[in-house]
C-alpha cells in the first residue's frame, strides 16, 4: 500500500512538473542555441508593416541570415534589389534599382528592431525587458518583451517552438506602429566573411552617411 502511494505521489511530482510553463529564460536559453552558433543561421521571411491606426502595407519577402555576436543580413525579393546589413555597429541600407547606399550608425532603439534578440543572453535582455510567456493553442510559446525603462520599441512579442526556433516576430513602436516577421525554412550554415555585413556597392553608386 505506502508503495503503490510513493509511486502515485512520484507520478504527481511528475505530471506537475511537465505541465510547469515554460519560464522566459528557458525560452530565452533556447532561443540563444539555436541562433548563437559557431557559424551563421538564415531562413526566410515575410515582413508586413502596419502604420498606427492603418492597414498593413503589402508585405515584402526575403531571406534573412544572422551571425553571432550581432550580424544581421536582409536579402530582399524583388527588382529593386535591396539589401539591409547590420555589422554590429553600422546599418546599411543598398538599393540597387537606385543605385543607392544609406549608411547610419544605428542608435540602442533601432538596434532593438533588429532580430538581434535572437543572438543575445537571457540575462542582458532580462535586465532590459520584463518578459511574460504563455503558451498558444498551436503548441508555440508567446513571449512578450516589455522595455522596463519605457523605451522603444514599445514592445516585442516572439513565437517560438520548442527548439527554440522563431517563428514569428512582432514589434510595436512608441507611435504604435507594427512591424511583423514571419520566418520559415530556417537553416544552419558556415560562418560569413565581414564583407556579407559591410556592403561594397559597385562603383557609381551614390552613398549617403546620416
Amino acid at each position: 500500500m505506502k508503495r503503490a502511494a510513493a509511486f502515485v505521489s512520484s507520478l504527481s511530482f511528475f505530471f506537475a512538473f511537465e505541465a510547469r510553463p515554460a519560464q522566459p529564460v528557458e525560452i530565452l536559453s533556447k532561443i540563444r542555441a539555436a541562433y548563437a552558433t559557431p557559424g551563421s543561421v538564415s531562413c526566410t521571411f515575410v515582413q508586413t508593416y502596419a502604420p498606427a491606426g492603418f492597414a498593413e502595407t503589402a508585405p515584402e519577402t526575403g531571406r534573412l541570415i544572422l551571425q553571432a555576436p550581432d550580424r544581421v543580413r536582409f536579402d530582399y525579393d524583388g527588382p529593386e534589389g535591396k539589401v539591409f546589413t547590420f555589422d554590429g555597429k553600422v546599418g546599411r541600407q543598398y538599393v540597387a534599382a537606385d543605385r543607392q547606399l544609406v549608411v547610419r550608425t544605428l542608435r540602442p532603439e533601432e538596434r532593438a528592431r533588429l532580430p538581434l534578440v535572437f543572438l543575445e543572453s537571457p540575462e542582458a535582455l532580462l535586465a532590459r525587458y520584463a518578459a511574460r510567456a504563455a503558451p498558444t493553442d498551436t503548441g508555440l510559446v508567446e513571449l512578450t518583451l516589455t522595455p522596463r525603462a519605457g523605451a522603444d520599441p514599445k514592445s516585442l512579442t516572439i513565437l517560438a517552438a520548442a527548439t527554440g526556433d522563431v517563428k514569428r516576430l512582432i514589434l510595436v513602436d512608441a507611435a504604435g506602429n507594427r512591424t511583423a516577421f514571419t520566418f520559415t525554412q530556417k537553416m544552419s550554415g558556415p560562418k560569413r566573411p565581414d564583407s556579407d555585413f559591410a556592403l561594397a556597392p559597385p562603383a557609381g553608386t551614390k552613398i549617403l552617411s546620416e
